[in-house]
């Protein structure tokens, strides 16, 4: 297998560690964001390695995160007719109306910064903050390990 749960475990915790030591450092919120959402990258990849995507395709998504979701969404949950989508629905920041993995990892669609160029570089990152997008990754990393060897690919039942 090409993508680790392990390795995406390993820059949520990265993350996590920055957010808790030194979130008010110059860059600090930067290097959250963009941990977190390498995070929810890996993660989600190595979810669809184990349901049949090669590593091929996967490179082929590069870093479009809806896009990654929508190939978890076209997934059945294995020995159900259900499909995969749950993960989007999940809150993420309680209290506002799109608060949800789904919303915040769609957020290059919605004029936020197209991970991972435009939080690598440039003055000004427009993006959620790090902390929701910490919170989201946790989340993400828990529904795919969660799901870890349940998910069975759109035509390959």
């Amino acid at each position: 297998m090409d993508y680790s749960f392990e390795f995406a475990e390993r820059l949520l915790e990265s993350a996590d560690a920055l957010f808790h030591e030194s979130a008010e450092k110059d860059d600090a919120g930067r290097a959250i964001l963009y941990l977190s959402c390498l995070s929810c990258e890996i993660s989600l990849k190595a979810l669809l390695e184990s349901s049949g995507y090669s590593a091929a395709e996967l490179r082929r998504r590069s870093h479009k995160l809806d896009e990654l979701l929508n190939d978890i969404g076209s997934c059945t949950i294995e020995g159900t007719n259900q499909r995969a989508t749950t993960i989007r629905s999940k809150t993420v920041v309680p209290g506002t109306a799109n608060g949800t993995v789904g919303t915040l990892l769609k957020s290059s669609l919605s004029g936020g910064s197209v991970y991972p160029n435009e939080i690598r570089y440039g003055e000004v990152v427009k993006h959620y903050s790090p902390e929701a997008m910490l919170k989201c990754a946790k989340i993400v990393s828990n529904w795919c390990n969660e799901h870890k060897g349940q998910l069975v690919r759109a035509g390959n039942s």
